[in-house]
């Protein structure tokens, strides 16, 4: 299983390279350099140029990934030879709709990983769901390369695509969404991918929301959500961190579990709970994740 990603990242539009240095400088897991929605067309061949010069000389400090353009049009082709650098650990990519997809960028990305004498398979890739085309491709679109790490959710593009409400209310619309956050949920357990990444917020002053949609998302077995204003950090770190408690609990879990399987046993008790294969491995999971979470500020 690829390396887990960082539970908190923030978005920055790459056609301002001052917002995306002070991001950078902010505590985060992860910059997020958007060459998307958030890059109106006619500033792209610019922000591509930049990002290209940015990530060039791989730097100390938070991760940088890079959303790119729809693997339905021709712009992410311009994207991945401008952003396809040293200093790229990932790419989002939005609009996910199908496995083929996954594998041509996973080929084109082969390519130049090799030309530029990159690590193979070196740069992940994480497949956001964000139409019910995409969401009834899920399982497939899970299985895809050994490159990806897990899912992403956007609920505003599903949102609009489905008829539904946007932000979705208490009711009808969330209840939908949340059906979505289930597949996504159990598409990455079956796939061994790790845990999704939830939507973004886009009430960005509304952080009391922010930490119930947050909250709720980690209670449904989400392992992360993106932000998209420096206030967000905050909430999302506190709502994603995993607490000592849960960290040492997970550690007993895998040790008397091992020790088990050793002794030819397929269950233990641990804490008055009894610990079989999928538990354990859940709890490794948990380790893995608590790994990833001290590797960044």
């Amino acid at each position: 299983m690829t390396n887990s990603p960082p539970s908190v990242m923030l978005y920055a539009p790459a056609s301002e390279p001052r917002k995306v240095e002070k991001a950078c400088r902010l505590p985060t897991g992860a910059v997020i350099l958007d060459l998307e929605d958030a890059v109106a067309p006619a500033q792209r061949p610019a922000a591509r140029a930049w990002c290209a010069s940015f990530l060039e000389h791989p730097t100390s400090g938070p991760e940088r990934w890079v959303r790119i353009n729809a693997l339905s049009g021709f712009g992410w082709v311009d994207d991945l030879r401008a952003v396809g650098r040293p200093g790229l650990s990932g790419l989002i990519v939005p609009k996910v709709e199908s496995s083929a997809q996954l594998a041509a960028l996973d080929g084109a990305l082969a390519v130049i990983e090799a030309e530029r004498s990159l690590p193979a398979a070196g740069i992940g890739l994480i497949a956001t769901i964000e139409s019910p085309l995409g969401l009834s491709r899920i399982q497939s679109i899970a299985t895809g390369p050994g490159r990806l790490v897990t899912l992403g959710f956007g609920a505003g593009d599903m949102s609009k695509l489905a008829g539904l409400e946007y932000p979705a209310l208490e009711g009808g619309a969330a209840a939908v969404l949340d059906r979505t956050r289930v597949d996504l949920v159990l598409a990455c357990s079956v796939a061994r991918l790790h845990p999704p990444h939830d939507s973004v917020y886009g009430r960005y002053t509304d952080l009391e929301g922010l930490r119930q949609e947050a909250t709720r998302a980690r209670q449904m077995g989400f392992g992360g959500k993106h932000a998209i204003h420096p206030d967000q950090l905050a909430p999302l770190s506190e709502c994603f961190s995993l607490g000592d408690a849960e960290i040492e609990l997970a550690a007993r879990i895998v040790e008397k579990y091992e020790s088990a399987v050793a002794c030819g046993l397929g269950a233990v008790g641990v804490d008055g709970m009894l610990v079989d294969e999928p538990i354990a491995r859940q709890a490794q999971r948990t380790l893995n994740t608590a790994k990833g979470l001290n590797a960044h500020p």
